[in-house]
């Protein structure tokens, strides 16, 4: 895993703030060689500290890794490669030669906040910092379920020089931005290789129009529901319209409206909307923050297109019934969020099911029934997969056969005019041929997914958004009219 170092994940009280501030004021700036700008020297200080803070505090796992457990003076030690640490806090890391002044890790040392735990050059482990507890204490001086409780936050433990504190109306910010910056959709030739695909993509992405979106209705909504996850999408999805810029359409509700950047996938075509923006939200906030618009699901896509396939082949579709929700519910006795979690899961590894803790659906059903009737579920549930297993590995050795050979080996290509290389091997990475197959069912299907959305799109007006198995329109469709997919049904979700 690459390293990294926190960033504003420590909001604070003023107390907590005050007390930071005194304690990083107080390390002198030593053999000042010339005049220079103290502030990145103590920015550096306060950046480092904040990553020992979170680092040395939460981490159970981190502190069974640690070389140093702790003991009444000091925390236990996290690391914190050179290498980082002259990208982040160059101040504290850089040798002193290169500075204009002595860097301040041995400062904080001597000041007694941090304690250095040498490199292992043995073990090839870099070193390692504790942080003093009677520091920890001065910041934090109640217990940490208490302070954690409290709502009195205030600021981000490094805004040391108080940058944060020029307060604004949410629709001054976003009026601020404004809507001037231009839509950079992926579309070039290294995003997307295959020419025909990326004439569709920019076809669709021109054809786009403005989503509105309700901030107020929005905002409501994660006041009932006030979840920290709520709320870390809701400041996400705020921040990314500040960046992207939005027209105001409205002030009394707040209305704003503004136009997505996209990209597509490598595999199966699906277009993802480019930063935390309405695509990223759950579906719950969707609902509550579309404000004039209208989101239409094609209904089962999956199977439906699983059965059509099927039947261009020769195969039966009897056992694609075992994956109707209401068979799902039946036979396993959960509930149809879950039943429809495990029906994608189970179409897209191909129907094998999978009993190891490792799997994703061993997990998610683990939290649920516990990891004894999870075994006993998905045991279950195996054996009824295991004819429609058949039929899909049928499915696969068609698309297969449909490929064709080239100088990057066999390359199949699906319904948007993507290819998938069903032989490709990169280096240091050892592919499992089931893997493989596995992915290209998943190509083939997401392409004729694609596929039905973008060909509604290009020929018709009004589409703000893409969802993966559906869209958003401005204005209501006359469904039956407008709709000419010849076996894929479109429904209105809200």
């Amino acid at each position: 895993m690459k390293p990294y170092s926190t960033e504003k994940n420590i909001l604070v009280t003023e107390q907590t703030l005050t007390a930071y501030k005194r304690m990083i004021f107080s390390i002198p700036v030593a053999n000042r060689r010339k005049t220079c700008d103290k502030r990145k020297y103590y920015s550096s200080i306060a950046y480092f500290l904040q990553h020992l803070i979170c680092s040395s505090t939460v981490s159970r796992n981190t502190k069974k890794r640690s070389r140093f457990k702790g003991d009444k003076e000091w925390t236990y030690s996290v690391p914190f490669p050179h290498e980082l640490g002259i990208d982040v806090a160059p101040e504290v890391f850089k040798q002193s030669r290169d500075l204009p002044f002595d860097r301040a890790l041995e400062e904080l040392e001597k000041a007694g906040v941090i304690k250095i735990i040498e490199k292992d050059y043995s073990a090839r482990k870099c070193r390692e910092f504790s942080l003093s507890k009677i520091f920890l204490t001065q910041l934090f001086p109640e217990e940490r379920g208490e302070y954690l409780s409290r709502d009195d936050r205030y600021t981000y433990l490094t805004d040391i020089y108080n940058r944060r504190r020029c307060v604004k109306k949410l629709n001054d910010i976003l009026k601020d931005n404004g809507c001037n910056k231009k839509v950079k959709n992926r579309t070039s030739g290294r995003d997307v290789k295959e020419s025909s695909f990326r004439d569709i993509l920019k076809e669709v992405y021109s054809s786009l129009d403005y989503i509105s979106i309700n901030i107020d209705a929005l905002m409501s909504y994660c006041n009932q529901s006030p979840t920290p996850i709520n709320m870390g999408y809701y400041y996400n999805f705020i921040s990314h319209l500040s960046s992207v810029g939005t027209q105001i359409i409205s002030l009394n509700p707040l209305i704003v409206r503004y136009k997505q950047a996209y990209k597509s996938a490598k595999l199966g075509g699906r277009s993802f909307e480019v930063g935390t923006g309405y695509q990223y939200l759950p579906s719950n906030m969707k609902k509550a923050c579309l404000a004039s618009s209208y989101n239409y699901d094609i209904k089962s896509c999956q199977l439906e297109i699983l059965r059509h396939e099927f039947n261009k082949i020769g195969i039966s579709d009897k056992y694609l019934k075992r994956l109707d929700t209401s068979y799902i519910i039946k036979k396993l006795k959960v509930e149809e969020k879950y039943a429809k979690e495990i029906r994608f899961a189970t179409i897209f590894n191909g129907g094998d099911v999978s009993l190891s803790i490792k799997a994703s659906m061993f997990k998610r059903l683990n939290n649920i029934l516990g990891e004894e009737n999870s075994r006993t579920v998905l045991e279950r549930w195996r054996v009824l997969m295991k004819p429609l297993r058949k039929d899909l590995i049928k499915l696969i050795n068609y698309y297969r056969s449909t490929g064709k050979i080239n100088r990057y080996g066999l390359c199949v290509r699906n319904a948007v005019g993507q290819n998938f290389n069903c032989t490709y091997k990169s280096s240091g990475v050892k592919r499992q041929p089931q893997q493989m197959r596995r992915k290209l069912l998943a190509h083939m299907i997401q392409g004729l997914e694609s596929r039905a959305v973008y060909d509604y799109v290009r020929t018709h007006s009004g589409v703000c958004a893409l969802e993966h198995d559906g869209f958003v329109s401005n204005r209501k469709l006359d469904i039956k009219s407008e709709w000419q997919h010849p076996y894929l049904k479109l429904v209105q979700k809200y």
